[in-house]
């Protein structure tokens, strides 16, 4: 498995990879932990239920937007041939009342 690893670290050092230009990509990358709800649809003891408590969630990501209603996080882009940045996926929308912290991470 290190052998395939390894070969995959030279190939991809072939490549001339694109870089951000923050003209055309302004956004962050953070990470961001948030509240969330906690559910379950088993029978559960009353005195169980009643200790529940809300979950702390974790997500890093390109900060795409944030106003007062939402947080919007987006994990991944690709580049166009023309090295362009025209879509992205997997991207998270959270309350932003939901937010606990954000932390820009430096690239």
């Amino acid at each position: 498995m290190q052998q395939i690893v390894n070969l995959d670290i030279k190939l991809a050092k072939k490549k001339k990879l694109p870089g951000i230009d923050k003209k055309i990509f302004p956004y962050d990358l953070v990470i961001a932990w948030w509240e969330d709800i906690v559910a379950d649809s088993i029978w559960v003891d009353i005195p169980d239920i009643k200790k529940s408590t809300t979950a702390v969630c974790c997500t890093v990501g390109w900060l795409m937007k944030q106003d007062s209603d939402v947080t919007i996080l987006m994990s991944d882009f690709n580049f166009e041939s023309n090295n362009d940045i025209k879509q992205g996926g997997g991207h998270t929308t959270i309350p932003t009342k939901n937010i606990l912290k954000i932390k820009k991470i430096k690239i």
